[in-house]
Order: C-alpha cells, then sequence, then structure tokens
C-alpha cells in the first residue's frame, strides 16, 4: 500500500442530492460539511460509559449501563429489544463491562476489564457463550468466529519506554486461543509535539493513529507514514460542559477511593480550561468503514453539533456534522449510529442532560459513491 501525501482541504462544498450543506460554518475554513438524515432515535439510560455498537440488522444498537452493570439494546424506533447481565462471575453476568462489538451473526459481544472475558449475547439478552481473552483490549468494531482488538502499552504512550503503541490481538471464540498477534509500527514520525495517542490496524495494512495539537499519522504496509495535521483543527479552550463534564470525572475518581473533594480537582480543573481541546474525541473513537474510509470522531465545538471527519487514503473527504453532544460512535453498510447527550432543557431541573442514540442514513454522502 503506498499513501500519498496528502493534497489539503476540500475546497469547495460538494452537491448533495437529498442532504444539507453547510460550508465555511466557522468551525474550521474551506472545508466540506454534510448532514446525513436523521432516520431513528432512542433513549438510553445515563452511563460512565461511553460505547456504542451497531449490530448486524442496522437497527438495532447496544450500550452498556454502567450504574446497573447491564447491556441495552435498543431499536432505531425506540423499542427495547432487550437488557441482561448482572454482577458475578458466571455466564452471562459481569465483572466491569467496558466494551462491546457486534457480531456478523446478530449477536453483541461484551469485553468485561474485570473478568478479562468476552461474552456473546443474542441482542434479546440470551447468553450464548464466552472465551478468556489474553489481555484487556479494546474490540474492533465486528467479530466473526475469532475477537479481534488493540492493547495499549501505557508506559510507550507516557514516554517511559520506546517501542510499539499499541498490539493488536486475534483469539478464536472456539478454542480462547490467541491465532494472530501483531505489534503497531514504532515510529517516530517527526512530530513536533512528540506524542502518539491511539492507533488502530488498516484492513487494508498498516495503522492510523490520533496523536497530539491535531495530528494524524497513516503508515502504509509497507512502513511508508504520512503525517499531517487535520485540516479541520482548530485550538479550542473547553467550554461549560466540557468543564463540568471533567469536574464530574474527577470527583467521580476521587469517590472511587474513597475521597472528598480535594484542592487537587480544582487545581486540574484550571489546568484543564487553559488547555486547548484535542483534535480526537477520546482515544478509539475511530474505525475504518468497508471502503476502507478513516472515520475520527473529533473533540470540536459540541454544542449544538457534533463532528466526525473522514479520510481517504489519508486524504481529508469532509465533515459529517450529527446533532448534540457526540459520545461514541459506530457504523456499518449505510448507517451511522451515534451516543450522544442531549441539550440540557427547561424540564431537566437536575442539570444533568438526556441520553440517546441516533440512527442517521449515510448512503448519499458524496464521498460514499
Amino acid at each position: 500500500m503506498t499513501i500519498r501525501v496528502p493534497r489539503g482541504r476540500a475546497g469547495a462544498c460538494l452537491p448533495l442530492l437529498v442532504i444539507a450543506v453547510a460550508c465555511g460554518s466557522g468551525e474550521a475554513t474551506d472545508e466540506a460539511v454534510f448532514t446525513p438524515e436523521l432516520i431513528g432515535t432512542a433513549a438510553v439510560p445515563l452511563s460512565e460509559s461511553e460505547e456504542v455498537a451497531l449490530l448486524a440488522d442496522e437497527r438495532t444498537a447496544c450500550v452498556i449501563d454502567s450504574y446497573e452493570g447491564q447491556v441495552r439494546c435498543v431499536a432505531g424506533e425506540g423499542g427495547v429489544v432487550g437488557v441482561f447481565g448482572r454482577e458475578g462471575e458466571g455466564p452471562g453476568e459481569f465483572g466491569d463491562p467496558t466494551s462491546l462489538a457486534r457480531g456478523e451473526a446478530g449477536t453483541v459481544g461484551v469485553v468485561d476489564s474485570d473478568l478479562g472475558r468476552f461474552t456473546v449475547f443474542e441482542p434479546s439478552g440470551v447468553y450464548v457463550s464466552d472465551v478468556l481473552l489474553p489481555d484487556v483490549f479494546q474490540p474492533f468494531p465486528s467479530f466473526g468466529t475469532a475477537i479481534s482488538g488493540v492493547s495499549l502499552d501505557y508506559m510507550v504512550m507516557l514516554g517511559r519506554m520506546s517501542g510499539s503503541l499499541m498490539t493488536r490481538y486475534e483469539v478464536d471464540l472456539a478454542s480462547g486461543e490467541t491465532v494472530g498477534q501483531e505489534e503497531s509500527p514504532p515510529g517516530p514520525w517527526g512530530i513536533e509535539c512528540g506524542q502518539i495517542i491511539h492507533g488502530i490496524p488498516d484492513p487494508a495494512g498498516g495503522w492510523a493513529f490520533v496523536a497530539c495539537e491535531g495530528h494524524l499519522v497513516f503508515v502504509g504496509d509497507a512502513g511508508d507514514a504520512t503525517v499531517l495535521r487535520a485540516p479541520t483543527y482548530v485550538p479550542e479552550l473547553p467550554n461549560e460542559r466540557d468543564l463540568a463534564r471533567r469536574e464530574e470525572e474527577l470527583l467521580a475518581l476521587n469517590r472511587s477511593q474513597g475521597l472528598p473533594r480535594t484542592p487537587a480537582i480544582d487545581e486540574g480543573l484550571e489546568r484543564y480550561s487553559a488547555t486547548p481541546k484535542h483534535y480526537y474525541l477520546s482515544a478509539g473513537e475511530h474505525l475504518f468503514d468497508a471502503a476502507n474510509r478513516y472515520w475520527v470522531a473529533t473533540g470540536r465545538d459540541q454544542h449544538e453539533w457534533s463532528w466526525l471527519d473522514v479520510y481517504d487514503d489519508a486524504e481529508y473527504v469532509g465533515s459529517v456534522r450529527v446533532r448534540d453532544r457526540l459520545r461514541a460512535f459506530d457504523l456499518l453498510g449505510s448507517t451511522l449510529v451515534v451516543l450522544v447527550d442531549r441539550q440540557v432543557g427547561p424540564d431537566d431541573g437536575d442539570g444533568i442532560p438526556d441520553r440517546a442514540l441516533d440512527w442517521y442514513d449515510i448512503a448519499n454522502l458524496p464521498f460514499a459513491r
């Protein structure tokens, strides 16, 4: 695989037929922004988990309810398909459900980081099977007879060791044997700010990484790399909702350790408020679609709208705009599903936003044809 040097930003808005275009909207210059058609929505419980899996029928999606230790699967029409799981170590039980993946046969898989286990369910909640994992890892969006995922080496990420940041594992679901293992290329790739954050393998060969200060790295299967700064990246300080969320994260961490609010929390919030947000929304919120286009959820704006940037062969092709505050996404075929926090309205007396899933039809996006 040969990766071209990117030609830069899209120069003008593209014709969209049935979807709306916003161009020059102020979020970034000279970009093509596409707003796909909303085709379904469903309410889901509040949760500290930010995981969503779109299942094989493209109409059912599953999330993790961290407060109840359960998985909830819902349909795009709003109905509940299944709610399952409880605390425990037996079949179908969870220690700490952390990640989701869709089965090619219409099932859903759950990674349990406490038990080191991957469990397969029907979306109704019927237990199918489970297998132990060789390491705690984030699964790829889909699985068949084997589950694949990546594990992060935190010592490399923190700069305390040199070497590969990520390791890809493939585990046979019948035997539990590790049938594949691949380390990511180690770099370095000359990024001035220096830090690579997270990566995923490219199905066509190579890897894609998000890095500091809006940088992306696309590495081909021959080791050739394209480093670019995302054309939509504009340094942006956290807004009030970002600060409120960060405060709750820090308080939750203290609560988990039996600690009250400490001065360190206020010091951390002060540093956070003065530091520009990352380009990427969070580590792991990026994937390749069936046409090998690279999608990454971005952290920009996130007030009335959120944004996913799309790249084809290391070249930016446009941004997909979705309503409300994006927390996670998945896509399959012609469907994009996003987990969002709604805007706080006058009926939200507690000031806590509702959480929901939205389904979008992306079949008519210009770069999808």
